[in-house]
């Protein structure tokens, strides 16, 4: 890594400035030191000489005769390496970052006599302390706490001195350097990064102590934790608890879990959220018990979450799971690659919007909404998930069903593409697994408008329509389980069997199929309805 110095030659008056210049490159530092890169005007190598009350920062005016800077000839004052408070207002010199980076700062503080009560030094990022100590003899205090600070492009990093309680003897030497290092790839200030906490990217060693120190300190000082470019090793299960865990990009921040058994990262508490990073297993394993620890991401009572701008690459389950949530949007994530469902949203969640993803070659349904027989609220009374928008997601080549509703009640499924499903396109059922093993909820209210389903129930022996509503299972043969199922304006392309079906064992209710297009279909029959009270174009067609 190389350094390059603003430098200065200074006349006899030190007045004279003559700047190295050149391109400097993101790997360079840049060192700008107080005294030599001092000035009689304001800005020059990004430095600023200033008087602040409170945080409230006001420009000194310089003063030819004394080589420095004042408040119109008395206190504060700042000089080449010196700074003096006033009764009034703060002695302050500011550098301004000229460039998005980070800063290491250097130099120590000492009074110029012994005499007197002290002063108070300190060094402010915009408004916020950094490093701040009462300085009260001629022994030089070096600041602490302020190396590889982060730093936007018009950052101000203010010295402070202050009083104690009267001015006298308050000279201060103080010159400081900043080293510079630019880059594009920095938190903002309302971020702490994991490298802060010792994550090194690409080094192939695990950073999951690292990733939880940062979560554990973002959480008690209320800010978000920012993931840098490069990978990160995981070897446990992550939980993000009531903050945000974001990355520089989707494509360039990744985080890498190397235990497939225990790879998840588990969102949770209040306002939980995961942004603009991928998330990839080393290996996998098989699906097995689907236990959670094994998805890529698991939302688990929260509230008001948020899953966006994520690429979900391999999990040995779902890719991402939610449970017993509510609140919550999952967008523009591409997830794919998973042993079971791409996105699945179960166990009493409601209120979730599930929009703009992109969900391609999983081991079981892209999208599902599943109510199970056990889902249970707090108080022990049966829960169905519920109130689930799914909207204008593109879905393709999963191993079982499109987008699914497998027990729950007001959910819509909108302008989807659903590609080359090994089953049913849309599927709207209530199951019950080999020897009952899971059974699921009943279904009531769901809408299906403007989706377009292309070469979906591929598997021959599949037995499914590109659209089917299937009544699998039922606690009470007397009972309706499906109902009010309302299909509208939807596109059946290529279909291999019957682009629409009604049938099952379990009772089902009112179904309808309004303005459907359907094109290029194996068979003159559009349909095959055998339960249920089906109308098909404003027209009843089941039962006859």
């Amino acid at each position: 890594m190389n350094k390059k110095w603003i430098a200065a030659s200074m006349a006899s008056l030190g007045l004279g400035l003559t700047t190295v210049t050149g391109t400097i490159s993101a790997a360079d530092i840049v060192n700008y030191q107080a005294s030599v890169n001092y000035s009689s005007t304001q800005g020059v190598n990004q430095w600023q000489y200033e008087k602040a009350s409170g945080t409230i920062y006001s420009k000194l005016t310089y003063q030819t005769g004394s080589n420095r800077w004042d408040n119109a000839g008395t206190y504060p004052w700042v000089s080449a390496n010196a700074q003096h408070p006033g009764n009034d207002a703060d002695a302050v010199r500011t550098w301004i970052a000229p460039a998005n980076g980070t800063i290491t700062i250097t130099g120590a503080i000492e009074k110029g006599s012994a005499d007197g009560d002290g002063i108070l030094a300190s060094i402010r990022k915009d408004n916020t302390t950094l490093w701040s100590q009462k300085v009260q003899s001629t022994a030089g205090v070096s600041p602490t706490g302020v190396s590889q600070i982060p730093v936007q492009k018009g950052t101000g990093i203010h010295f402070v001195i202050n009083k104690v309680g009267s001015i006298s003897f308050d000279h201060t030497l103080w010159n400081p350097t900043i080293a510079f290092t630019e880059a594009a790839d920095v938190p903002d200030d309302q971020s702490l990064s994991i490298v802060e906490f010792g994550a090194i990217a690409n080094d192939g060693k695990d950073d999951y102590a690292a990733v939880n120190a940062a979560i554990a300190a973002a959480r008690a000082q209320g800010k978000n934790v920012y993931v840098p470019a490069g990978t990160f090793q995981l070897s446990d299960i992550v939980t993000v608890n009531g903050v945000t865990l974001k990355g520089a990009s989707k494509e360039n921040s990744i985080l890498l879990s190397t235990n497939p058994e225990r790879g998840s990262i588990d969102l949770t508490g209040t306002s939980p959220a995961i942004r603009n990073l991928k998330h990839e297993y080393k290996s996998v394993v098989e699906r097995g018990n689907g236990a959670n620890e094994k998805n890529s991401i698991t939302v688990k009572n929260a509230t008001d979450f948020t899953v966006d701008n994520i690429i979900v690459n391999k999990a040995s389950t779902a890719g991402i799971y939610v449970s017993g949530s509510a609140g919550g949007t999952i967008t523009n994530n591409t997830v794919q690659n998973t042993n079971a469902d791409g996105i699945h949203t179960t166990g009493g969640s409601h209120n979730i919007t599930v929009q703009s993803n992109t969900v391609q070659n999983v081991g079981d349904d892209t999208i599902a909404v599943v109510s199970y027989g056990d889902d249970r609220d707090a108080t022990g009374n049966l829960e169905a998930t519920y109130d689930v928008r799914i909207l204008n997601n593109q879905v393709s080549d999963g191993k079982a069903r499109g987008i699914s509703v497998v027990g729950g009640h007001d959910v819509r499924i909108e302008e989807n593409n659903i590609q080359r499903t090994q089953m049913a396109g849309i599927y709207i059922a209530t199951e019950a697994g080999k020897d009952k093993q899971y059974i699921t909820q009943p279904v009531d209210r769901v809408t299906i408008t403007n989706n377009t389903l292309d070469s979906a129930a591929l598997k021959p022996d599949g037995g499914h329509a590109d659209m089917l509503v299937y009544g699998g299972y039922s606690a009470d043969p007397n009972s309706i389980v499906i109902d009010n199922i309302t299909f509208t304006g939807n596109t059946s392309r290529n279909s291999t069997k019957f682009p629409a079906g009604v049938w099952g064992s379990a009772k089902i209710g009112k179904v309808s199929f309004s303005n459907t297009t359907i094109v290029n279909a194996p068979y003159e029959e559009k349909y095959k309805f055998e339960n249920g009270t089906v109308t098909w174009e404003g027209k009843q067609v089941y039962p006859r």
